[in-house]
C-alpha cells in the first residue's frame, strides 16, 4: 500500500488537496492513506487565529482556504468532491497552530477519536496519543510541541503511548521532532519527551513537521524518522507574483508499506500546484 506525508499546511488545504491528486496521477499509483503532519491550520473562523497566523494570512490568501472547506462555495465543493474521488481523506495530527479547543469540541460531539472537521470530510483530526490502523499499519498520533512555559505535549496522551509496548507502533506521527535532529542559531532544535517515546516505543518509521525543512532519513534504533517541509513556504521578496505560493519540494513524503522505502517529493510538477486562489476543479480537469 502508497501512504503520503503533508508536512505543515497552515491553511493551505486546496494546494494540499490537488497535489495528493496529482502525485496519484503523475506516480500512476493508488494513495491508501493521507497523512497530514500538524499545522493544518484548523480554526474555526479568522478570529480564532493566533498571531503567527494572522501575520502570515495576511500576506498569503491561501491560508485562508481551510476556511472556505467549513462553508464551501459551489465551486470548491465541486474541486473538493472531484479529489475525493482519487485519493482519501486527510488524517491529520495537532500541531501548535490549531484551535485545540474547538478540535476538543468536536471530538466531544461525536464521541470519536477521529472526526471530520469539514462537512465534505476531507479532513479528519485524530485525537492525541491513540492508536489506528492506518493501510494496515499501526499508526500512533501525538500532536503538539514542547516548548516550556509555552506549550506541552499532552501529558495523558504521552503517558498511554510511552506505556505501550516497545515496536507495538509500526508509524508514529508528532507535530515536534525529537531533541537533537537539528541546529538553529545555536541551538538544538526538538523535545527530549519526543527522543524519550521515540527510543522506547522503536517504531519502524516515525514522521513530523513543525520545523519546516525537509531532515531525515535519521535512525534511532530501529526507527528511521523523516521531517517534512512546509507545504507551501511564506511568501519572499523578489518571486514571481504571477506564480504565487506553490508546494514546496521535500514538504510530501511517500511510503510503501510492502517495502518501507520512504521517498521525499521532488518531482516538477509540484510547482504546477500553485497561486494565492488556486481553482481546485480546473486543476484537476486540465493536469
Amino acid at each position: 500500500m502508497k501512504v503520503a506525508f503533508f508536512g505543515d499546511v497552515h491553511g493551505c488545504a486546496l494546494h494540499a488537496l490537488g497535489a495528493a491528486v496529482l502525485l496519484g496521477r503523475r506516480r500512476g499509483i493508488r494513495l491508501d492513506a493521507l497523512i497530514q503532519v500538524g499545522d493544518l491550520g484548523a480554526y474555526p473562523s479568522p478570529e480564532r487565529w493566533d498571531e503567527p497566523s494572522r501575520r502570515f494570512g495576511a500576506d498569503n490568501p491561501a491560508q485562508h482556504d481551510f476556511f472556505r472547506l467549513l462553508d464551501p462555495p459551489p465551486r470548491i465543493a465541486e474541486g473538493v468532491r472531484l479529489a475525493l474521488a482519487e485519493v482519501p481523506p486527510f488524517l491529520f495530527v495537532s500541531g501548535n497552530h490549531e484551535d485545540h479547543d474547538w478540535l476538543a469540541s468536536l471530538h466531544q460531539a461525536g464521541d470519536a477519536v477521529v472526526t471530520p472537521v469539514d462537512p465534505l470530510g476531507s479532513h479528519r483530526h485524530v485525537a492525541c496519543g491513540n492508536v489506528i490502523e492506518v493501510a494496515g499499519q499501526r499508526t500512533a498520533f501525538l500532536g503538539l510541541i514542547e516548548l516550556p512555559g509555552k506549550m506541552d505535549l499532552d501529558p495523558d496522551a504521552y503517558a498511554r503511548l510511552l506505556a505501550a509496548e516497545p515496536g507495538s507502533v509500526d508509524i508514529l506521527i508528532t507535530h515536534d521532532g525529537p531533541y537533537g535532529m537539528s541546529e538553529r542559531h545555536g541551538t538544538i532544535q526538538g523535545s527530549p519527551k519526543l527522543l524519550k517515546l521515540l527510543e522506547h516505543l522503536q517504531p519502524r518509521l516515525h514522521v513530523s513537521g513543525h520545523y519546516h525543512h525537509q531532515n531525515g532519513p535519521r535512525r534511532y534504533g530501529r526507527t528511521t524518522s523523516y521531517a517534512l517541509a512546509q507545504l507551501v513556504q511564506p511568501k519572499r521578496h523578489g518571486e514571481d507574483p504571477d506564480l504565487g505560493p506553490r508546494i514546496a519540494p521535500g514538504s510530501i513524503g511517500l511510503l510503501d508499506t510492502e517495502t518501507y522505502d520512504f521517498e521525499y517529493i521532488h518531482d516538477p510538477w509540484l510547482a504546477e500546484v500553485n497561486g494565492d486562489a488556486l481553482d481546485l476543479p480546473t486543476l484537476l480537469t486540465t493536469h
